[in-house]
């Protein structure tokens, strides 16, 4: 027996030990076809091993905040650094078999934002004030704007992205799979193109096609088997309440700066100053006030670098005489 045998011989002895022991763990529950299924579907991809080892881990920090409330500081810190290895395995065991039943109920295809899914989502997020790109399993590019979060969760069949909050712009890659852009209630779906999202206060979603073709539905299956999922139409954005099981969205043209985010820019041909000031405090580290009123209901014109404090703060000085004064709680710009 050579070298690769015996490593093949070693990984199906770890793989019938792993099956052994959520029989024994799962005391009688797992039966001998859905262990053979089991062990058949950890050996289709290395993914399938991660996402049991992901499990496990999940499910031990499960364990580890249950108890939290009943130990002392040093005994949670203990369980930390060795969780229990019966939950463990008895979680993921758990785990493991539900993302299988999931999977195969499913035809193959991981159910899109499943709290369990044989690829688990994983966390994008940028902090305020940053602007950052990632590249995508698929090769798509997810651009993050200031303090965003987002999960992603990429399978052999489908793509799925949730932006929790804030704004992002997806530039799909082309792929015979669908990619899903989920937020709150709706779910943009399209092959290739660019598209925007962005949660406003939590309780509005707007969302834009910049280029290709897409079409928003409802994420509940009941609200989208009873209306027709919308086209998204380029240089239009489409709105609707975050909550909102049935779609209603409400069209209206693009905001001319909408385009240029990304860079950190933003261009207008008229805006107040006070909506203005708003943009640019999402990337500020303390708020920026006009303490006149009237000053702040001026329109402005031009493009800003909103995403540059500094620089945002003197083009507003000089273009309207002010001079800027910063306490703790914010940066004031007052009358000369």
């Amino acid at each position: 027996m050579n070298d690769n045998d015996s490593a093949k011989s070693g990984s199906d002895a770890l793989r019938k030990d792993d099956a052994l022991a959520w029989s024994i763990r799962m005391r009688g529950e797992v039966t001998e076809q859905l262990q053979e299924q089991f062990e058949q579907w950890l050996a289709e991809s290395p993914r399938h091993r991660q996402a049991y080892n992901r499990y496990s881990r999940v499910i031990a920090q499960a364990e580890i905040l249950k108890s939290s409330g009943q130990t002392s500081e040093a005994t949670t810190a203990k369980l930390v650094t060795r969780p229990s290895r019966r939950w463990m395995m008895f979680g993921a065991a758990a785990a493991a078999v539900i993302v299988f039943a999931i999977t195969i109920s499913a035809g193959g295809t991981p159910i899109p934002g499943s709290a369990v899914s044989a690829h688990a989502a994983e966390p994008l997020v940028t902090e305020r004030g940053e602007i950052r790109s990632f590249e995508l399993e698929d090769g798509s590019m997810a651009t993050l704007d200031s303090n965003t979060r987002i999960e992603v969760s990429i399978s052999p069949d489908t793509r799925y992205v949730r932006v929790s909050h804030g704004r992002a712009r997806v530039r799909v890659a082309n792929d015979i799979r669908p990619f899903r852009l989920a937020a709150g209630q709706g779910i943009v779906t399209t092959n290739e193109g660019i598209v925007d999202v962005m949660i406003v206060a939590g309780r509005q979603v707007v969302v834009e096609l910049i280029s290709g073709k897409a079409h928003l539905a409802s994420a509940s299956r009941a609200a989208s088997a009873a209306a027709e999922p919308q086209s998204l139409r380029t240089r239009w954005a489409l709105q609707y309440g975050f909550h909102d099981q049935q779609i209603g969205s409400t069209a209206r043209p693009s905001v001319s700066s909408s385009a240029e985010w990304p860079s950190g820019w933003a261009e207008h041909r008229s805006i107040p100053l006070d909506q203005l000031i708003s943009e640019a405090n999402e990337y500020a580290s303390l708020p920026i006030v006009v303490e006149d009123p009237k000053i702040a209901k001026r329109d402005v014109s031009g493009r800003f670098k909103i995403s540059d404090t500094e620089i945002f703060l003197q083009r507003i000085a000089d273009l309207f005489d002010l001079t800027i004064h910063r306490r703790p709680d914010g940066i004031y710009l007052r009358s000369q």
